[in-house]
């Protein structure tokens, strides 16, 4: 509920002598549309007065001829927005301008037909009912003011969206001229109205993250710390609504317990925990509603459950037709395996991997999927049955493999643990050449021991995208691959068979030498030779097609680059200036910038 003032101020409902209703929290306040307003004249039987903007008489008065006339006033409010609201209070406010007595004003309110936006004395709008009455007051002239909380709730439930009224004087005064006065046309006429959104049935209900159940089969769920939700909205924005959850068995409905939640965020989903226990077997019913401090929701769809007590007490049963458990196995086959729910008659599924068994995770409510038609789930063949399915392990040499047991609630037994030991199969791996960097590396591939059939290969060059490509049919295939990292890469390869095997991964670590060849006839390496001032060439050569110039730097000195020449070399000249050991750092840089590997290349400068 929101809380907006309206125009009127309290002195006005203080000057008609009329008490205004109580402000409850949160009420919301609003002068309602006007949507037409006028008056009509006897004396003018075929004219309306539409919109006025001098003042509105009412009654009987004269004009400067002295001829009687009399009027009545016409206005229409639009009920629109309050359409799925609860009225609780409305009130029709004018101001009089003149007035001769105020002490017998009886002045009449009457709803009328919906029927033309500006009617005349001639054609008046059809009168139903008078709904209320604007009595005497000691001020005069005076506001007034007249409580029509009675027709804006009847004209709501009759499925008006307009309320039109008529106000006249007494059909036994209407011609009197005592009786007649005149209507402020700048305040003109207002219908303030306070109202409440009537709070939103809930939604998206939910019991242990499923959705609701209102047609059996219904569902299984933990009969412990059971988590019942829905989303609770309140058509006033700024409200904080309070959600209620009612649930009981379905045997005995005069067992109900309520859990409520105040100041629930307005619009959210907020879940309540059932504790305690229930009844093991028990078949259990829950509904929601929202209330703010004036109105409530109805309830909402009716939800079941069964409430089921205890998981699974024994583990699995897990067993293998053709690998051991005790010895080492040749592979090649995926494990055949029977997960049986060794004498509990509730299991409904099983759970399995060969790494942690995680806990079920789901969508909430209306996206909610079944844990059991996920990963590492296969259902038992009946319940409290087992289940038969084959698995590759993921390597070579001992594995463990962990099942558990799911009964229909999702309530996990303990785990069994077996093991095995499984043989390499991964591929044979062969090349024709030496490895070298970004020259392209044709690689031979074919099948492991005890792979009888591959259908393809899967590799990964330094943990890229895996690619497959098909074998032959004598179970080989070759690819060709580029090495970009200048000191080491890794290739991947495994196999995949026909009967669903897949092979450990063979692991290949390929260093590369791309340091360059440093020579020199003047100052060898690491020999003696030439002397101070005696200039040396120094040549430096690379094997990788790419390189188009050279880094170095003598005994530390800040890098010098040199181009290479056509073939991947270039010579430099130095001179040292002392004897004793000196030193040269070089690498070959590629036309991409990558700066290759380095080559130390000492030696020794005679003395003279």
């Amino acid at each position: 509920m929101r809380r907006l003032i309206g125009c009127l101020a309290v002195a006005t409902i203080a000057g008609t002598g009329m008490s205004a209703a109580p402000a409850t929290a949160g009420t919301y306040y609003r002068d309602l549309s006007q949507v037409s307003w006028s008056y009509t004249d006897s004396r003018a039987p075929a004219a309306s007065h539409a919109d006025p903007a001098d003042p509105v008489p009412l009654g009987a008065w004269q004009d400067e001829s002295g001829a009687t006339h009399v009027s009545r006033v016409y206005a229409s409010f639009d009920l629109s927005s309050l359409v799925g609201r609860h009225a609780l209070g409305a009130r029709l406010y004018a101001k009089e301008s003149t007035a001769t007595d105020c002490a017998d004003r009886q002045i009449e309110v009457w709803r009328t037909a919906d029927g033309p936006p500006h009617p005349t004395w001639q054609h008046p709008r059809h009168p139903l009912r008078q709904v209320g009455t604007i009595g005497a007051t000691s001020r005069c002239p005076s506001p007034l003011a007249v409580d029509l909380t009675h027709a804006v709730t009847s004209a709501l439930a009759d499925g008006h969206t307009t309320l039109s009224l008529e106000l006249r004087e007494p059909a036994d005064v209407e011609g009197q001229l005592a009786h007649g006065r005149q209507l402020d046309a700048g305040y003109g006429l207002k219908l303030d109205v306070s109202s409440n959104g009537t709070p939103s049935t809930p939604t998206e209900l939910s019991n242990d993250s499923r959705p609701c159940a209102s047609d059996t089969a219904y569902p299984y769920l933990p009969a412990t710390d059971l988590r019942l939700a829905a989303r609770f909205s309140d058509p006033d924005s700024s409200d904080r609504p309070t959600g209620e959850v009612e649930y009981w068995p379905v045997d005995h409905p005069d067992q109900r317990t309520v859990l409520t939640a105040t100041s629930v965020s307005n619009g959210s989903i907020h879940g309540f925990t059932v504790t305690g226990t229930l009844n093991d077997g028990a078949t259990y019913a829950w509904h929601a509603r929202t209330r703010d401090d004036l109105d409530e929701s109805s309830w909402s769809t009716t939800c079941y459950f069964v409430a089921d007590a205890a998981g699974p007490a024994n583990p699995p049963a897990v067993s293998s037709d053709n690998y051991s458990t005790t010895g080492p196995n040749t592979g090649g086959t995926p494990i055949d395996l029977t997960f049986d729910a060794n004498g509990e008659t509730d299991v409904a599924a099983f759970q399995y991997s060969w790494d942690t068994l995680s806990i079920p995770v789901t969508p909430v409510g209306q996206n909610w999927t079944d844990p059991f038609d996920g990963d590492q789930f296969v259902r038992a063949d009946h319940l409290g049955g087992s289940a038969t399915l084959q698995l590759v392990p993921p390597e070579s040499g001992p594995v463990t493999l962990k099942v558990a047991s799911y009964d229909r609630a999702y309530q996990r037994s303990t785990i069994t643990t077996i093991r095995f030991v499984v043989g390499d199969t991964s591929p044979r791996v062969t090349t024709d050449q030496d490895p070298q960097y970004e020259t392209p590396l044709t690689v031979h591939l074919a099948p492991g021991p005890h792979v009888d059939s591959v259908s393809s290969y899967e590799y990964q060059v330094d943990y890229g995208e895996s690619v497959t490509v098909p074998a032959q049919p004598d179970g080989t295939a070759t690819i060709t691959i580029t090495l970009t990292d200048p000191t080491s890469n890794w290739v991947y390869v495994r196999s995949h068979s026909p009967n669903g095997w897949v092979s450990s991964w063979y692991r290949w670590w390929i260093r590369l030498d791309t340091a360059p060849t440093v020579t020199s006839d003047t100052y060898p390496e690491n020999t003696t030779g030439g002397g101070p001032g005696v200039p040396g060439d120094f040549t430096f050569s690379s094997g990788v097609s790419t390189v188009v110039s050279f880094r170095y730097s003598f005994d530390g000195a800040a890098g010098t680059v040199v181009d290479a020449a056509d073939g991947g070399s270039a010579t430099v000249s130095w001179t040292p200036t002392a004897s004793g050991s000196h030193y040269v750092y070089v690498s070959p840089i590629t036309s991409d910038g990558t700066q290759l590997s380095t080559t130390f290349y000492a030696f020794t400068v005679a003395a003279q």
